[in-house]
């Protein structure tokens, strides 16, 4: 059995600026008759998830990971049921987290803007990044890290760009927390080795996930950030092998859930005779 992991906006789900080829009907039917498990893995909250779901028509997954990685939930029937024992070693691993210290030191930033109250919980502090040349060129990223160490060593950054509305994110949250500690949480219950789970993504915060020696598929879209890292990790960790990256094959155009696709077949896990399905 397979587990396939992936990302939701501008990778599963078909909301960016490239054209989308309609081909979630085909994923669908991959699902179902390969038995492939899905997680989803999101900065999402639940409700979002889930009209999201229903808007791009999407299978149910049995997984989701979401909030990058703070909340994880399986799903019984038609519900999804929020995993406590997640959030129970959450607190085991991170005795020093500490919202409100984090807010005061990181006050003075100036290109820091706290995110709105619901895109907040007890495990993640979230910002926009307003000025990305000045975080990228004067170390801000450093210094940040530097002073939420000094806080809780336990913490962690995460930083993605949103490039169609020039700025971006940055969550902090503890190092057990964020989309991989989640997967390896779930992949551990469920007892599925390395060679048999997959992840797809398009964005920065996919990046330890696509590296970590899953199978992996960035989606043609994916951001050339990203592509880059990721190709300059390659040799590095030995990963020619499991990572691929779409570039249309076919009728596939490899944007979003189409990249997914096309990584399965290169991947060699199903057959492109299910391209015939469109």
């Amino acid at each position: 059995m397979y587990i396939l992991a992936t990302d939701l906006d501008r990778t599963l789900f078909p909301n960016g600026k490239h054209k989308y080829d309609n081909s979630m009907k085909i994923f669908k039917e991959i699902i179902k008759e390969k038995n492939i498990e899905l997680i989803y893995a999101t900065g999402r909250r639940l409700k979002s998830v889930i009209h999201g779901i229903k808007k791009f028509k999407a299978p149910l997954p049995k997984y989701l990971i979401t909030e990058i990685g703070t909340k994880v939930y399986y799903r019984i029937a038609d519900k999804f049921i929020e995993d406590r024992n997640w959030i129970k070693e959450i607190k085991e691993n991170t005795k020093k987290w500490n919202i409100n210290l984090f807010k005061k030191k990181l006050s003075n930033i100036p290109i820091l803007r706290l995110q709105e109250h619901y895109n907040q919980n007890d495990f993640k502090l979230s910002y926009y990044v307003d000025d990305l040349d000045s975080f990228s060129q004067k170390n801000t990223r450093r210094e940040i890290e530097k002073i939420i160490k000094s806080i809780c060593i336990n913490a962690t950054t995460i930083f993605s760009v949103n490039e169609s509305k020039h700025y971006g994110y940055l969550d902090i949250m503890p190092e057990c927390t964020t989309k991989l500690g989640a997967l390896e949480y779930l992949r551990k219950k469920t007892n599925i080795k390395k060679k048999d789970f997959i992840y797809c993504g398009d964005s920065g915060n996919d990046l330890h996930p696509l590296i970590f020696g899953y199978k992996s598929i960035l989606v043609r879209n994916a951001t050339q950030r990203l592509k880059n890292i990721v190709r300059s990790k390659l040799h590095m960790h030995n990963l020619h092998k499991n990572v691929y990256f779409a570039e249309g094959y076919r009728n596939l155009n490899g944007y979003y859930v189409s990249g997914i696709i096309e990584g399965l077949i290169k991947h060699g896990i199903i057959s492109s005779k299910f391209l015939t399905l469109s």
